[in-house]
Formats: structure tokens, sequence, C-alpha cells
């Protein structure tokens, strides 16, 4: 097989991978850590652990570049790295592939259609869009190189490729270290089994493995740039002046394990989601193809590499359900890091191609039936673009602009001189763009999750001089949240984003309340007089792509869209409390048309309640069974279909949604009263007292129950 040949096909799948991500690219950021990925990149600051150096280095290059926002240039490196990657894994699938002295196109054909698979598979291709997902893209192209050196080492006997893989491997350690380090046992089994072949251990010397242990490390240093920088950044997560914080930093110390559930009860959902995901990449047909490649390599001469890849894909397969063991909640971002477990697939894809390239070959037996072979090169050719037409509608985010608008809404949401008291990757991430990328400010953004470290609180002063912190770095969250408010919301406005619902227990002295203001909550010292703000706020919005079903979307997406269907639903709410019954249905409605999976329950419950207010309880009752219908885990509307149905004379129907609800919250004070009324009105004393009795425990502020006790209780007197 000819160099050139090679060089051409590789420079295919860069090019073709390379449009493809261009053309679909993100035009600003995603949502989550893209604009804060982006922000550190223009100002070389620090990310939120484990630092992420060489992302920022990397991406700053890419900053130069004099082409589309300043987001879009960031995002270019997630696609440049992406391309990279299909082409080393390109060069891998023809090393796995190529059997010694073979010359025909079989391995060049298949390891192109492989290769391409995995470029457009939907996961990868996603990553290679966003600002963020360049972290993951420039990971998997590490992981990949690493792998093709290991390959060359063992193909030429010659050391300078285990230094520069272990070179490499360092450098890959100091973007992401959690996700490469799950790769480490399966390189090791791989040269441990090359070392044993042959007697080649023997030419190993301990200078030879000093030196791959020094370029590990010089690898490594790059996390040096923590420490410079950490002086002078603007964004500077955790202040790693020190090495005691620099380690506190790459360890993800400052996160105290908020992600990992630590729970041998999450394993089983953790490895059904995994199962899922390996499902949904390449189809059920594309799993069925990988574990078929697989063992053609286990029977066939390239057991070893079949057994280093099986390992590779087992070691994060187990990683992501014991190690990181995430909370449900959290399941999520599981998919980024099975890439390296798709590039797995396709390798063993590519096997299968290859295996079905050389049957029709060898089936040759006349020179008509030569189509047939040709067919097949056709065949294996076009098939990734049948993968990318497949995938587009879900890949392409060039029109994706929900980050970006969400962001803006909250600014247009907020008016000057104010706090605006963050919480959450959507609300918090997209500010540090705007202000250190935009140059766009005029309030002064207080995110929690900085007000729970000393360090954060550093930074907060900093960013926000005109603001007042309390002076104790040490007190408690709550502390720090109410001297905050109670220091300076005299002299600016005080806002905080509709992730916060029940911030207004934090400081119940002020006699404040919060009345919406678009995507923001404002402190008022009246909620009816603030209804004008409310209306002004949501029209302010911008709502681009929201009811778009061919804009892309994914799981934390729709987390961000959903917020605009609180948004109404805070606006209806605070309409509802004001009587203008009229206003609280058009917003309640406009919440119930904008939620999504994940807020359709709830919007169905707030505007079931607003029915039940109005005195249309059937109306009522067919929103809460909606609600229901949308999430059988919410208890709210089971406990309110409790109600009506005591206030109808259904009092077994009371009791079954009541008990419904009290299985789901243990601890649900209104259902408890529901459920004591209808024992009550059914005669049943004895568990109408007991239930009611539950229903005070578990709410002592709750009068109405403590009435309904003393009713009960004294005509059993």
């Amino acid at each position: 097989m000819s160099l050139n040949r090679v060089f051409l096909a590789g420079l295919a799948v860069f090019c073709l991978s390379m449009a493809v991500y261009i053309i679909t690219l993100n035009p600003v950021f995603h949502a989550n850590d893209s604009p804060e990925t982006a922000a550190c990149a223009y100002t070389l600051g620090i990310q939120h652990p484990p630092g992420y150096p060489l992302a920022a280095l990397a991406g700053r290059i890419f900053t130069f570049l004099p082409v589309g926002s300043p987001g879009f240039r960031v995002n270019l490196k997630a696609a440049f790295f992406g391309s990279l990657t299909c082409v080393m894994l390109f060069l891998i699938l023809l090393a796995v592939l190529k059997n010694p002295g073979e010359d025909g196109p079989a391995p060049l054909v298949a390891a192109f259609a492989a290769s391409l698979l995995f470029a457009f598979s939907p996961t990868f291709w996603a990553e290679a869009l966003s600002s963020k997902g360049g972290i993951y893209t420039l990971n998997a192209f590490f992981l990949m190189a690493v792998i093709w050196q290991v390959f060359e080492w063992e193909r030429t006997k010659k050391i300078k490729y285990m230094y520069l893989a272990a070179f490499t491997y360092g450098l890959s350690l100091s973007n992401h270290w959690e996700s490469m380090a799950v790769a480490g046992p399966a390189l090791a089994l791989f040269v441990i089994l090359g070392l044993n072949r042959d007697g080649f251990y023997r030419r190993i010397t301990p200078k030879n493995i000093a030196f791959c242990a020094g370029f590990l490390v010089l690898g490594m240093t790059v996390y040096a740039y923590l420490l410079i920088r950490s002086k002078t950044a603007i964004l500077n997560w955790g202040r790693p002046g020190t090495f005691a914080q620099l380690l506190q930093v790459i360890l993800r110390e400052q996160y105290a394990d908020l992600e990992k559930a630590r729970s041998i009860s999450t394993v089983a959902s953790q490895v059904k989601n995994a199962a899922m995901l390996l499902l949904n990449e390449f189809s059920p047909a594309g799993l069925l193809a990988a574990l078929a490649g697989a063992a053609l390599m286990l029977l066939k001469k390239r057991r070893e590499r079949a057994v280093f890849f099986l390992a590779l894909a087992g070691t994060i397969l187990a990683a992501l359900s014991f190690y990181f063991n995430l909370k449900e909640e959290m399941l999520w971002i599981m998919d980024v890091f099975m890439v390296p477990v798709y590039a797995v697939m396709a390798v063993f894809i590519g096997a299968v191609i290859k295996a079905v390239l050389d049957l029709l070959k060898s089936g040759i037996r006349s020179p008509e039936s030569g189509v047939n072979y040709k067919a097949g090169y056709a065949a294996a050719v076009i098939l990734p673009f049948l993968t990318l037409g497949a995938n587009y509608g879900r890949s392409d985010q060039s029109r994706y602009f929900y980050a970006y608008d969400f962001g803006m809404n909250i600014i247009k949401s907020i008016e000057p001189p104010a706090i605006a008291l963050l919480d959450g990757d959507f609300n918090v991430m997209p500010q540090m763009y705007f202000r250190y990328v935009d140059k766009k400010t005029g309030f002064c953004p207080v995110t929690s999750i900085f007000l729970y470290k000393p360090w954060g609180v550093i930074n907060q002063r900093i960013e926000c001089p005109d603001v007042k912190f309390t002076s104790a770095l040490n007190d408690s969250f709550s502390s720090k949240l109410e001297n905050i408010v109670s220091l300076n919301f005299r002299d600016m406005g005080i806002y905080t984003s509709v992730f916060r619902k029940s911030i207004e227990e934090f400081y119940p002295a002020l006699n404040k309340v919060l009345a919406p203001n678009g995507l923001a909550m404002k402190l008022v010292f009246d909620r009816k007089a603030a209804l004008k703000d409310a209306e002004a706020g949501l029209k302010k919005l911008s709502y681009r792509g929201l009811l778009e079903n061919k804009s892309y979307q994914n799981s934390t997406t729709m987390l961000c869209v959903s917020n605009y269907s609180s948004a109404y639903m805070e606006a209806g709410n605070a309409f509802k409390d004001a009587v203008e019954l009229k206003k609280a249905f058009y917003y309640m409605n406009r919440a119930v048309m904008l939620a999504n999976k994940k807020t359709k329950a709830q919007s169905y419950t707030h505007l079931g309640i607003l029915y039940s207010t109005a005195g249309d309880n059937e109306s009522a009752i067919a929103q809460y069974k909606k609600a229901v219908e949308a999430d059988r885990n919410l208890p709210e509307p089971y406990s309110n279909l409790a109600g009506l149905m005591n206030g109808k004379g259904d009092y077994d129907a009371a009791i079954k949604y009541s008990l419904e609800a009290i299985r789901l919250k243990p601890k649900f004070s209104e259902a408890y009263n529901n459920l004591a009324i209808a024992y009550y009105n059914k005669g049943d004393m004895a568990n109408a007292i007991m239930n009611m009795e539950k229903a005070v425990e578990y709410n002592p502020s709750n009068e109405l129950a403590r009435r309904n006790l003393g009713i009960m209780k004294g005509e059993i007197k």
C-alpha cells in the first residue's frame, strides 16, 4: 500500500469531517461550560477544576482567527482536533486491519469508512461543535495519538515511539486527567503483552524507563500554567497560587464530590444508561457489528489488539459505573466520557467492513463477479455518508442560539446598578463570556458556588468592587447570602435567577418578596406593584428558536429552555396572587406551551391550581391528570387531586391519590391533611386523627392542618 494513497485517504478524512463540522458549528457557544471555556481562552483564565490549562492555551491560539464571533473561533478548536482525532483513528484502523504483505485497497477503504462513521456519530459530532467539546476532542486526539504511537513502537521496536507516547500521555493528563487516566490500565496491559513477546523485554533498560517517566512528567508540566496565572488571571477558579491549592484544583476537591453519589444503588441505573448510550450511538445494528468485529479480531491474528480495545472499553465502562458513580441528575454527562468507547466500536465495525470486503474478493470466480467487489467498495464508502444524513438534523448547531439568548435575556431582565444572585451553569457561565469577551456588563453577578469558599469570596470582591461583602470569609453560605442582600439592597437592585425559587427563606427579616422580571426575579417590597415590571421584562426577551423543532436540542439545552416556561409560570403565579386572573391565565398557558418534558408536569399543576383559584374545579382536575400523565413521580398533582376529590365526595379516590402522593414524598404535610379529611368523612376517626397529626408533625406551620386536628379532637371529646 503506497504512502500516497494513505496520505490522500487520511487527508480526505480530515477535510470531509472538518467541512461538515464547520458547516454545522455552533455560532457562539453551547450551554453549560462552553461560555466559560471560551472566556478562559480569551483571558487566559483558570477554568473550573481540574483547571484545563492546555485547553485554555490551545483555545487562545484560535482566538486570533479573523472569522466569526469570538465564541465561534474557540469552537473551531473543537472542530480541528475532532478532525485530527478522526485521522489518527484512520491510521489506527490501518494498523489493525492491514495484514502483513497485503497491498489491496480493502484495509484503506474499511479504515476510511469506519473513521468517518465515528466522525459523524452523534456524540462526537456534537463535541466537535462547541468550545467545551474542544476539551474532549483534544482528549480523544491525544488518546488516539498515544495508541498509534504504542502500535508503532510494537511494529518497529523503536524506543522513540514510547518516549513520544509517554510525552503525549502526559500532555493529555494536563487537559482532563480523569477521563484520560482510565485509559492507563489498558495501555499498560498492551505494553506488557508486547514486552513479553519475542524476548523484547530484554531490550528495555532502566534508562529507557527513566526517560519514559521523564517525558510523562514533562508533558504534565503544563499544569504550571495554573500557578503562574493564579497571580493575575481575571477568571481564577480556586486561586491555585500554592502547591497545596494547585492540588485541590487538579484533584477537583473544591467540588466536595457534589456530582458523585458514592452509592452502590446507583450502579444498576448507570450500567443501564451506558447500555442505552451504546445502542443509540451507532444504532442496534452498529452495536451488533461492533460485537461481531470484536469476535473476528479475537479469532484472528489481531487477538492482542482486540484484548487491548476490549480492556480500554471495559475500563471506561467500569469507571463510569463504579468510580464516577454519578447521581441520577448527573447521568446526562456520561455520554461525553463514552467517546473512547465509541472509538473502540468504530475499530470493531472497521474489522467487520474489512472482513466483508475480503469475503467479496475471495468469492470472485469470473470477471463478471468483480462487480460485486466494486459494489462492496462503493457501499463501504457510502455508508458513513448515510450516517451523516441520518444524524444531521439532531447534530446541526449552526442555528443554536439558546444559550447565548438565554444569557442575554438575563441581562435584559436586570436594571443596573444591581446584584444578580446566580445559581446553575446556565445562568453563571454566559455572564463570564459577556463580561470578559463581549465587554457587556452593568450588574455584578454573584455566583452561589463561589460563596461556599473563601477564594470565591475574594474573586467576587475583585470582580465587584462596588458591592459590599461580609468580612467573614468562613461564614456559612446562607449567612454570606443574607449579608450581601442586607448590606446592598438600599443602594442597588437585587435579582436572582429562576433557579433559586426558595431564596426568600434566607432573608425573611427584610420583609421583601420575589417578583418576576423576565428571566430574573427581583426583590421588592410589594409584589403587586412589581407586576408591570414582570410584563415588561417578559416582552424584552428574545425567543429565537425556542419553538423550532428543527433546531439542535439535547438534555442540557432542555434544562436551559425550561427556564422560559418557569419564568412565565412565575409571572402567572404573581398575577394569581394579585387576583388578576385574566393575565394569570395568559402567562400560565404560555408556560404550558413553552414547557418541555422536564417542566410539563409542573406547568400543568400550576395551571390546575389557577383553575381551582378561579372556581373551575373540573378544569383543575383535568390539568392535574395531565400533570400525572406527564410525570408520574411528581407528588403535588396527586395531592391536589385528592383535595378536589374530597370536595366532590369521592373519598375513596381521595385516599388513593393521597397515598400515592405520600409514597412519592413521605413527609408531604398537605397530602396527609387530604388523607385525614377523606378518612374523617368516611367516619374513620382513628385514621383521620393519626394522619392529621402527621400533617402537623411534618409541617408545624400548616395552620389548616392544625385547625383540622383541633376540630377532630374536639369532636371526640
